[in-house]
């Protein structure tokens, strides 16, 4: 085999472990909004405990790359990429540090009525949900258009982190009876706004790889 097919058969590996970890990482944020939802403590659970299949698959992941650099030393744009893969492991693997903090929050909260249906939550974590497997694909694709126009997405979930905010404050102020309950969807709230903010990461480094520049998604 050609060294240059070697290395995009090596590349594409690195792709199929990307995507897997993200899946992994999408399935955490799934099951604990739905744990939440349903003050179900056992998936809640089992999203705290899978984390730890994230952070293993993350370093897998990066010594994958360490190798494939260490022995095609690779130039330019394939260095971009390999470099930008351990740095959108990393994200990946906060993001799933996110979705375990909202299962921890469900266990903790399991003998506690829901503060109203969840206001905008599922519907934050749907968009954040969309936006980071598209920015996956975005990755895989080198597409810098479709990177740059999750810029867009994540100023809808910036609109639904104020609209929330707004409302829980309101719940507060109204019935503060619900303070402890409200407070903690509000870091609910706060966790989906960072796993929006940190995909617009993974976006920003989808055109770096596609052109060397460097930009900023989410001023």
């Amino acid at each position: 085999m050609r060294p240059r097919e070697h290395y995009i058969q090596q590349l594409e590996g690195l792709h199929t472990e990307l995507r897997a970890l993200g899946q992994m990482v999408i399935v955490s944020i799934t099951k604990a909004i739905a744990a939440l939802r349903q003050q179900d403590v056992a998936t809640a659970k089992q999203v705290i405990a899978d984390d730890e299949r994230i952070d293993q698959a993350q370093y897998r992941l990066e010594e994958h790359v360490l190798v494939v650099m260490a022995t095609q030393q690779p130039m330019a744009r394939d260095l971009r990429q390999l470099v930008a893969a351990i740095e959108i492991a990393s994200e990946l693997e906060r993001i799933g540090d996110y979705a375990k903090g909202i299962a921890k929050i469900t266990v903790r909260n399991s003998n506690q009525p829901l503060v109203n249906p969840l206001l905008e939550i599922p519907q934050m974590s749907e968009q954040a949900i969309n936006m980071l497997g598209s920015a996956l694909d975005a990755y895989v694709n080198v597409d810098a258009d479709a990177a740059r126009g999750l810029s867009n997405a994540d100023d809808t979930v910036d609109e639904l982190v104020t609209r929330m905010r707004a409302e829980l404050i309101e719940l507060i102020q109204n019935d503060p009876s619900t303070t402890a309950r409200a407070v903690d969807l509000l870091f609910v709230t706060h966790n989906l706004e960072r796993i929006a903010d940190r995909t617009t990461n993974i976006a920003e480094r989808v055109i770096f790889i596609a052109s060397g520049d460097v930009v900023d998604l989410n001023p």
